[in-house]
């Protein structure tokens, strides 16, 4: 089974979008404390915290190496601590949807996907119809998740190719 670590902004967008649930079909999904606690005081999901977003503390060595990657790597505390915790894992994907975390996560040899392409993962997979899809788009895009509508028109012609 895939490993995947998570970081705050998928878990929160995917959340608001209200389909959290597809993120559990890619694989096993694990996210560091400090993650935990954005996500929580981001959302209403502390009284229904899914079972299956796994939450890890890292000992104290790991978490000074994250100190060190948020300092050298433009990253905050999750996603420097997610960093740490996908190459402990060995994860086999990192979600994040922060442009430099997801830049400094590429840089490292991880491969990296954002709360877009967990749904355009979802259809190709067949876990969403053309219909859900499109509805998973939509409902992102009014989510605080930010990215272009040039992004979201490709992502849009995406599903075309994908539900074909």
């Amino acid at each position: 089974m895939r490993i995947i670590i998570c970081d705050a902004g998928p878990i929160i967008h995917l959340h608001e979008a209200g389909i959290l649930s597809i993120l559990r079909n890619a694989g096993e999904i694990f996210l560091p404390h400090s993650v935990f606690v954005e996500v929580i005081a981001a959302t209403n999901l502390a009284d229904n915290w899914p079972e299956w977003l796994q939450v890890e503390q890292l000992a104290s060595s790991e978490l000074k190496e994250a100190e060190t990657w948020a300092k050298t790597g433009d990253l905050h505390k999750g996603e420097a601590e997610a960093f740490v915790l996908a190459r402990i894992k060995k994860a086999d994907w990192l979600l994040t949807d922060d442009s430099a975390a997801r830049l400094f996560a590429t840089l490292s040899g991880l491969e990296v996907h954002g709360s877009l392409g967990i749904v355009l993962w979802n259809t190709a997979h067949r876990h969403l119809s053309g219909t859900e899809a499109e509805q998973a788009l939509y409902n992102l895009e009014k989510s605080s998740l930010w990215l272009s509508a040039k992004i979201f028109d490709e992502a849009r012609k995406a599903l075309i190719i994908l539900t074909s």
